[in-house]
């Protein structure tokens, strides 16, 4: 059976952009901590603390050198690569580098789109047609990293050849144009993802260089990894909220002063159980069709019905090394099921894994997770 393990070591590689050619390696008896994260929509982080008095001096000059965005980290967990992304702050004190960095969804963040949003068309060979919002995602990202005016080369952070998809049947138009189809939509990449292409079910998140677009899973997806209880050191909480429950979702571009002219969608079931539990949520986005809302409604109705119950690992409670499952199955995303029926709640359910943070220093590795629960989905016809 796969387990996680304990980390003999890591290794932290500073490269220079792209993630391929070798700046500078600490030695290992220099690095003395090393933090990481992975996560589902949201950009992670990782840090490095290297000490200048075992670094050495010829080290200890590199890393003087070091300049974010022009050079990235990499970590090696024994011998896999977990970890890659640009370096953003280096810190120097009197005994310690520390280095900060951002995954390769920074490189998104710091680059303005600079292309049409119009993805109406039903021909097949037109780049921008219609089709999974996973496919649309790629589309946009690869419009504006291959060149053009502003590109210092092509594909200048090397993201193209590392973005993988898992996409969703069904098939979305996305438009965010002005009046005469002509206006681009000057904002960085990123927020295009996040304000208007994951509310329609997009997910996205990395794992070591690979961007991986995909889609929430549901329970008909296979699970990474079943835990138990002695999967986990110290105490969990099983929380069981109803702030985020919903048997209705309603989305409209409605505000308190102005109600004519505007739409919405809504999708979900009013349940037996619930009753009517609507949940109302505004947009101020501009041109949004009757179509547009449903698919934001879609998106943000599963995992509310029934009334979550999620399973979190606070501070200080880890996985143990034991667990049944590999650092290389813990995705942002994925399925993972947790059987706890010793519990008052009796436990046993998919979840679907929300963050990822290890921590490793000369006392071991600490491995924390979050897990949310994976929705039952239901979606109303569209308009």
């Amino acid at each position: 059976m796969a387990q996680l393990g304990c980390a003999q070591e890591y290794r932290a590689i500073i490269h220079w952009r792209g993630g391929s050619l070798p700046f500078a390696s600490p030695s290992g008896s220099s690095l003395t901590s090393v933090k990481w994260t992975r996560t589902i929509n949201e950009t992670s982080e990782a840090a490095i603390t290297i000490a200048k008095g075992t670094a050495g001096a010829e080290c200890c000059g590199k890393l003087g050198q070091i300049e974010p965005y022009v050079h990235e980290l990499t970590l090696y967990r024994d011998s896999e690569l977990v970890w890659q992304g640009p370096v953003l702050r280096v810190t120097e004190k009197r005994t310690a580098f520390v280095i900060e960095a951002r995954d390769v969804v920074e490189w998104l963040g710091r680059t303005n789109n600079t292309t049409l949003l119009r993805y109406v068309s039903t021909n097949p060979a037109d780049p921008m047609h219609q089709g999974p919002i996973q496919e649309i995602a790629e589309t946009i990202i690869r419009l504006n990293l291959e060149g053009g005016l502003f590109a210092s080369s092509p594909d200048w952070p090397r993201m193209l050849d590392f973005i993988a998809r898992q996409d969703d049947p069904t098939v979305t138009r996305f438009e965010k144009d002005g009046s005469a189809d002509i206006n681009t939509w000057i904002v960085p990449i990123l927020q295009i993802l996040d304000d208007e292409l994951v509310p329609r079910g997009l997910e996205y998140t990395t794992v070591g260089r690979a961007l991986l677009l995909g889609r929430p899973q549901t329970v008909a997806d296979p699970a990474q990894a079943r835990l138990g209880l002695d999967s986990f050191t110290g105490d969990i909480e099983i929380i069981r909220d109803g702030a985020a429950a919903a048997s209705l979702v309603w989305v409209t571009n409605q505000n308190d002063q102005e109600i004519a002219n505007t739409q919405y969608g809504v999708s979900g079931v009013v349940s037996a159980a619930y009753g009517r539990l609507d949940t109302l949520i505004r947009t101020q986005a501009e041109g949004l069709t009757a179509y547009d809302l449903w698919q934001i409604a879609r998106g943000t109705y599963p995992g509310r019905n029934p009334v979550p119950t999620s399973l979190r690992v606070p501070d200080g409670a880890r996985l143990t090394a034991n667990a049944p499952v590999t650092m290389r199955q813990l995705v942002a995303g994925v399925r993972i099921d947790v059987a706890a029926p010793e519990m008052c709640m009796a436990v046993t359910q998919p979840y679907r894994l929300s963050d990822v943070e290890v921590e490793w220093s000369d006392t071991g590795e600490d491995v924390g997770i979050s897990l949310v629960p994976i929705g039952y989905p239901f979606t109303s016809p569209p308009p």
